[in-house]
Parts: structure tokens; sequence; C-alpha cells
């Protein structure tokens, strides 16, 4: 299970024609990457949903810049929680999803960007 050190709003943006929040997920278990999490409002319960997990295995030290566009970040949406002991994927998907939500005020921060938008 992926441990949630810190989770914060970068920007609003859009994948794949949805009204996203881009939000900077910090790992607490050590060599864990840190993760761009996109979340998105469902139609048509307006339920935020993750939809794409990007993984960042940039080095502060080295990519100071940020720079997204090489290989240190890499799509895991489908393979994010494919090697959960125990629990199915789906199952750990679910568990993520509701302890994102659950940090601070991230849910009720989410709900009004998002279901607001439409």
């Amino acid at each position: 299970m992926y441990a949630i050190q810190d989770a914060k709003i970068r920007r609003l943006t859009e994948v794949d024609g949805l009204s996203c929040a881009e939000v900077e997920v910090q790992p607490g278990n050590a060599g864990d990457p840190s993760l761009l999490v996109y979340v998105a409002s469902t139609q048509p319960a307006n339920e935020l949903q993750v939809v794409r997990i990007v993984r960042n295995h940039s080095d502060g030290a080295i990519d100071w810049y940020n720079n997204n566009m090489h290989t240190a970040f890499e799509d895991a949406t489908e393979t994010a929680f494919e090697n959960s002991e125990g629990i199915t994927a789906e199952e750990d998907k679910a568990q993520f999803q509701s302890n994102l939500f659950a940090f601070g005020l991230l849910g009720p921060t989410l709900q009004r960007y998002l279901i607001g938008q439409g």
C-alpha cells in the first residue's frame, strides 16, 4: 500500500477531454516515488475519481527545473496497484483513492474545484 506523506493540488488541467486537478503526492515510505495524480469528477454522479497516475522518478538535485518531458515521469495508471499483496488491484486503488481524498482538506477542495466546473 502506498502511504501518503503529503498531497497538494498543483494546477487544474485537462486529461483526455476531462477537467482534472493535478495533485502532487509525496510518499510516506522510503523508496516509493512521488506521484502526479489526476482527479476528475465523474458523470452523472459527480464523484471524484483518479483518472491517471504518473510516477515521478526525478531527482530534485538533478531535475530542479521540474521538466516532465523526460523519462523520469512514467504513466502508471494501469500498473500502480497490480503488485499489492493480499488484496486485489481494484481494492488497493479504492483504498489509495479514499486515503488521498481524506488527506487534510484535499477532498473538499477538489470537490469545490471540479464539481463546480461540471
